[in-house]
């Protein structure tokens, strides 16, 4: 058996990133030092622009906020314009003022402490670094075109930890238009693993537009396994997801039932 998810059709995707905005803004507010792991990627790219509004106009604090990214491509420094250190650095980082001690991006071949160790060396430490900031508090997710939350890319068990993997073609299509060719995006990456995002206390996830419509109804209504890796989240007891009506338009439960 596995949760059913909570599930929040909307109208426009901004109605989603406001709600999602507000959940967090009440998480900060009533636990400062609160430990929130994020996706990058233009579906994310809204949420964080509300916090940023939250933060301004609202005097939200995000000082001792503690961040934990999701992947990274492996051998782009952090100012590559294809590298998430930079997206999130810009998008969220200096936006909500979270400060450097709490930013936490699983890069390869960048940071000045991690050039003697081994790729598996620094997946174990990010792990590490999770364990000892007590776990991750709300987990912000995106799903892929094949199913995929964060880099763990179809088939990938439920049992995964950070690790090293190889980039789905469909996922460095995607990324192409950010790095100009596809010649010129990662085949590898560091993820963290579908075993690491499930022990997070909550789950929230954000999927819009008509692209998304059917790995949606597969991962939220189709079998559970490793060919979907975005159908684990069904286990999770605190799960929540967000469509626009596109995404939704493939789900049984979305469907009009059929006049007898």
């Amino acid at each position: 058996m596995t949760t059913p998810p909570e599930t929040i059709v909307v109208g426009r995707r901004e109605e989603a990133e406001a709600d999602l905005a507000r959940e967090i803004a009440a998480l900060v507010r009533e636990k400062p030092r609160v430990v929130l792991g994020l996706a990058t990627g233009d579906t994310t790219a809204g949420l964080y622009r509300e916090l940023a509004r939250l933060r301004r106009e609202e005097d939200l604090d995000f000082g001792r906020v503690v961040t934990f990214n999701l992947d990274e491509y492996l051998g782009l420094a952090p100012e590559h314009p294809g590298a998430f250190a930079r997206w999130t650095r810009e998008r969220v980082f200096e936006p909500l003022g979270i400060s450097e001690g709490s930013r936490h991006v699983p890069s390869w071949g960048a940071a000045a402490d991690s050039a003697s160790w081994t790729i598996s060396e620094r997946c174990r430490a990010y792990e590490e670094s999770l364990r000892e900031a007590g776990g991750i508090d709300l987990q912000i997710l995106g799903i892929g075109r094949n199913g995929h939350i964060a880099f763990n890319e179809p088939p990938t068990p439920r049992e995964s930890r950070t690790r090293e993997v190889r980039l789905h073609a469909w996922t460095r299509e995607d990324a192409a238009r950010v790095f100009g060719s596809l010649g010129e995006v990662p085949t590898r990456a560091i993820t963290i693993g579908i075993g690491t995002i499930l022990e997070a206390r909550r789950i929230r996830v954000l999927a819009f537009g008509s692209r998304k419509a059917g790995i949606v109804a597969r991962a939220l209504e189709g079998p559970v396994g490793p060919e979907v890796p975005a159908s684990f989240l069904r286990g999770h007891p605190d799960l929540r997801i967000w469509l626009d009506r596109e995404a939704a338009r493939e789900l049984d439960s979305a469907r009009p039932a059929p006049r007898s």
